[in-house]
């Protein structure tokens, strides 16, 4: 009974859970990308990619960014607002799967149809997520564990028992998202009326979410506009072995989150310097690891994860994981630089961190294929990243080694911190 009442406190811990859930999330998440790759094949899996990157740049463009304006709304008090949100979300949605069936009736295309089932189900996803970040924060990270889960369970099923059909894939995809949907109207406990859905208060959500729909839609090009820029000059094959890396980066990026999650977490307040750069530091020291281990060990683990029809992936994972620590010093500084409303600097470094990207890869995949693509990745997160560092160090007059290079106390600390947890529990 003591142990159990022990991990009963330890889940209840905001730092203990926030953990838990980042490394259940990596586990499952490596699990089902390859077994989905294994059962895709290279040429299979470049399409499902390519298809995958399109709905996400479908689905920030045909958003709006409406959720944006959810948590500033709570902050000042809105009468009735979650029910007034699912309301404008819903009717969002049924308009956009009357427009979606008319393309599907016309193209007559399968893939299209999934596309279309996607993009509307991953829209309703994105802002039930929002409110489920303001509202119940741990019956969300619950819900992605139960969620991970069985994305991995029924990937499974689809690898052991039915023959290769990329169309199915996405069917498991977007049942994740109605399962998160079903699952966050029922923590509601409210049925939305789109039909009695506040004009007023939508066109104050357009307005409100059109900056922030454009500044997602940076953050996801930054992210995967190397892939569509590939499919007007290489074969889905190699899309294919490209996507490994990039797949493999942005669970990599978990790890830190996880770091950052738990260290500042609801502890933290105004601009932190301190405790900025002491997750900093550790978080670059653990991506430091990471690569050095991927690129020791980088063509075993492709193939025991992947097979041997991947391992010429790994010379493009390993480029593409030297663009990890400036990606990971954007992403643990971009929070502060938006708490400080700098939206525009955030804004315009992304921007320029595209354009770059854009202007390369047309350059160089021409002639390098997708080792183009890679090496104009890691130069365009080098420059974003970058950029946020020596502008922060500069404003805080901080040395560059005291954000970077990690000290002795970081693991003394590290280790108090879970001391002093456990005691708790």
């Amino acid at each position: 009974m003591k142990k159990v009442g022990r991990l009963t406190k330890l889940t209840q811990s905001d730092y203990a859970f926030s953990l838990f859930q980042k490394c259940m999330n990596i586990i499952t998440g490596i699990l089902t990308i390859s077994l989905i790759n294994r059962y895709l094949g290279t040429t299979l899996k470049g399409e499902y990619e390519y298809i995958l990157n399109i709905v996400n740049v479908l689905c920030i463009i045909l958003g709006f960014g409406l959720q944006a304006s959810y948590p500033y709304m709570k902050r000042n008090k809105m009468q009735n607002q979650l029910k007034s949100y699912l309301d404008i979300f819903f009717l969002q949605a049924m308009i956009y799967m009357v427009i979606g069936a008319a393309i599907v009736i016309l193209t007559r295309e399968a893939v299209v149809a999934m596309a279309v089932i996607l993009t509307v189900a991953r829209i309703a996803n994105s802002q039930m997520q929002e409110i489920g970040v303001v509202e119940f924060i741990r019956f969300r990270q619950i819900l992605q564990i139960v969620s991970y889960l069985i994305d991995f369970l029924l990937t499974l099923v689809v690898y052991l028992f039915i023959p290769q059909n990329m169309q199915i894939l996405l069917g498991v995809l977007a049942i994740k998202y109605v399962i998160y949907i079903v699952a966050y109207l029922l923590r509601c406990r409210y049925i939305p009326k789109p039909f009695q859905a506040n004009c007023k208060i939508a066109g104050f959500l357009f307005r409100f979410g059109f900056f922030a729909m454009l500044t997602a839609l940076l953050s996801e090009f930054n992210y995967s506009i190397d892939i569509i820029v590939m499919k007007r000059f290489l074969p889905f094959s190699e899309i294919g072995l490209y996507s490994v890396g990039s797949k493999l980066a942005q669970y990599i990026w978990l790890i830190p989150d996880a770091f950052k999650e738990v260290l500042f977490s609801h502890t933290a307040k105004d601009d932190s310097i301190n405790e900025i750069k002491e997750v900093m530091r550790i978080n670059i020291f653990v991506t430091l690891v990471m690569i050095l281990v991927m690129l020791v060990f980088g063509k075993f683990i492709i193939y025991i994860l992947y097979g041997a029809e991947y391992l010429d992936s790994y010379s493009i994972t390993a480029v593409i994981f030297l663009g990890i620590p400036s990606m990971v010093i954007y992403k643990l500084l971009n929070p502060l630089y938006m708490a400080n409303g700098r939206q525009k600097t955030c804004f315009f470094t992304l921007l320029a961190s595209v354009l770059i990207n854009v202007m390369l890869n047309f350059l160089i995949i021409p002639y390098y294929g997708k080792m183009g693509a890679a090496v104009s990745t890691v130069i365009s997160y080098t420059v974003c990243g970058m950029f946020f560092f020596i502008d922060f160090t500069k404003t805080y007059h901080l040395r560059w080694k005291d954000c970077l290079w990690i000290k002795k106390s970081d693991f003394n600390k590290l280790y108090k911190k879970a001391c002093s947890m456990i005691k708790k529990s």
